[in-house]
């Protein structure tokens, strides 16, 4: 009787295989469709990729430039649609493509995906609080990320809080470009908070983000154990006395006031 349930376990194996196969060949074909009805709206950095993709069934570079690209609303359902293809993809730029939070929601869970990730830079994209809620649900499955900018965003207190939670389990993290966010006190507060722990980080930027001088203060004071090569207040009026005083207390840190 023992035998006889693993013979019909082990026979489902082959049928397992063959639905595998029919669902990838059914997505790709829809993939080719959807290039195919959509491709006369599609920016010319795009293109080369869906046509590349659609030929092959892949997409081996590992340096994704879709700077300026025209992500808003609809449109980011274009980059859904790429994002499964790339596998080995370790930089992704997407500066200025106005995702805005509904962008940033439709692509978050795939975004999570891309295990070898280790660039992302989504600068001036309009996430604000609510897409920083949902880019924090990627950047948590993003372990290799090393370098992650994210200046002019509108993320504000909420939003910060948002992205501190995540940062905190990103080990490999060097550079973090957060300046021109509104984060005020509260907000930069909690960032430094949770990636003082983090060992590799070289760089922070917090410039201009409404932190006051006893803020900024306090948080050279909870990053001296951190390797860091440079950190940006500038824009946050803080007086030449201060100055002084942070430099001592990161004399090995470049400070940009």
């Amino acid at each position: 009787m023992g035998a006889g349930c693993c013979m019909k376990m082990e026979s489902k194996k082959p049928v397992m295989i063959v639905k595998a196969k029919e669902e990838k060949e059914r997505a790709f074909a829809d993939f080719q469709l959807y290039y195919k009805t959509n491709k006369g709206f599609m920016h010319q950095k795009i293109k080369p990729i869906f046509k590349q993709i659609c030929k092959t069934g892949k997409y081996d570079s590992d340096i994704i430039n879709l700077n300026f690209v025209n992500f808003q609303k609809a449109r980011a359902e274009f980059l859904l649609q790429l994002i499964p293809y790339f596998h080995n993809i370790k930089i992704l730029k997407l500066w200025k493509s106005s995702l805005g939070s509904e962008g940033i929601k439709t692509i978050a869970y795939d975004l999570g995906s891309l295990e070898s990730l280790e660039v992302l830079s989504l600068e001036d994209n309009s996430l604000g609080p609510d897409g920083s809620m949902h880019l924090a649900g990627a950047l948590e499955k993003l372990k290799k990320l090393r370098e992650l900018w994210l200046h002019i965003n509108d993320i504000g207190m909420i939003g910060a809080a948002c992205i501190a939670d995540a940062l905190g389990g990103l080990k490999d993290l060097e550079r973090l470009g957060l300046d021109e966010n509104q984060m005020e006190n509260k907000g930069a507060l909690k960032i430094v908070t949770c990636v003082k722990e983090l060992k590799n980080l070289k760089m922070l930027g917090l410039g201009y983000n409404m932190i006051t001088e006893d803020a900024c203060l306090n948080i050279v004071s909870m990053l001296g154990m951190l390797p860091l090569e440079k950190l940006i207040l500038s824009g946050n009026a803080i007086n030449e006395d201060s100055h002084s005083s942070m430099i001592t207390l990161l004399p090995r840190t470049l400070i940009i006031f």
